[in-house]
């Protein structure tokens, strides 16, 4: 049933913002207007103008609010509302809707901001899900790629994905809440770093070395013992063999000249 309403919501958005767009839209894709930021980037200074804000009154008939479109004048952020988006306020109250650009909102951490922090506010309650829409001003490496929500000024920021959008230039993003919005690039994924040595000891590189000369010396030692064997014992030298060199000649013959006399 909330996806259901979700499309609905987005198909209205589109068919709003369609009828409600400037004219000469569809007479082709111009390049797109300068932007008009609060906090311009360095080499945007010169020549930036504020950015408009923008608010309107919500017609309430028989306990419903109507639908309609608020956009700023500048047309760099908007709002669709499809008929009972807000709480009817009680004794005929005026219902308000309002978008401001602020200088002063939740931190964005990690998300890269395309454009204008906007706060989007109303005098009573959203009870249906609306369609916001923001200009962007910048790229990255491409258009961004989807609207961050947060509902207060200590909240944290979420991501709303987008929705198809019928303006160039443009991010929507159907929202159940309102508050701080902004388009821009999700944060980065954070590298993981590699695991630490326990107690200082050595690198896994050098222990790893180490065990494969290792294995390399064992795995050597039986092919030296076997290489061993095959040659056999060494043969061993023969007592009674007289030794050909050192004989004394000159005391054999002094025995025979003894031996005639």
């Amino acid at each position: 049933m909330k996806y259901l309403a979700a499309l609905a919501v987005a198909a209205v958005a589109y068919v709003l913002a369609a009828w409600l767009v400037a004219p000469g839209f569809f007479d082709g894709f111009a390049p797109a207007a300068p932007y008009h930021w609060v906090s311009p980037p360095p080499d945007l200074r010169n020549g930036n103008q504020a950015p408009s804000s923008g608010r309107t009154t919500i017609a309430v008939q028989n306990g419903a609010s109507q639908a309609g479109h608020l956009y700023t004048t500048d047309q760099q952020a908007s709002v669709t509302y499809p008929s009972q988006s807000f709480a009817a306020p009680p004794a005929g109250a005026q219902l308000l809707l309002e978008i401001q650009p602020v200088a002063s909102y939740p931190d964005l951490g990690g998300i890269g901001g395309a454009g204008n922090v906007y706060l989007v506010s109303v005098t009573t309650r959203l009870i249906s899900p609306v369609v916001v829409t923001l200009r962007y001003g910048s790229q990255q490496s491409g258009p961004p790629t989807a609207i961050f929500a947060a509902e207060t000024p200590t909240s944290p920021w979420k991501s709303l994905g987008s929705i198809n959008s019928a303006v160039p230039y443009t991010v929507s993003a159907s929202t159940t809440t309102l508050g701080y919005f902004v388009v821009g690039f999700p944060p980065a994924p954070a590298s993981t770093p590699p695991p630490a040595q326990a107690g200082g000891g050595p690198p896994v590189v050098l222990i790893v070395a180490v065990a494969a000369a290792a294995l390399a010396v064992l795995a050597g030692v039986p092919f030296m013992v076997a290489r061993r064997g095959a040659a056999g014992p060494e043969p061993a030298a023969d007592a009674d063999t007289p030794q050909a060199a050192g004989q004394n000649r000159g005391g054999a013959r002094r025995r025979r000249r003894r031996g005639r006399r």
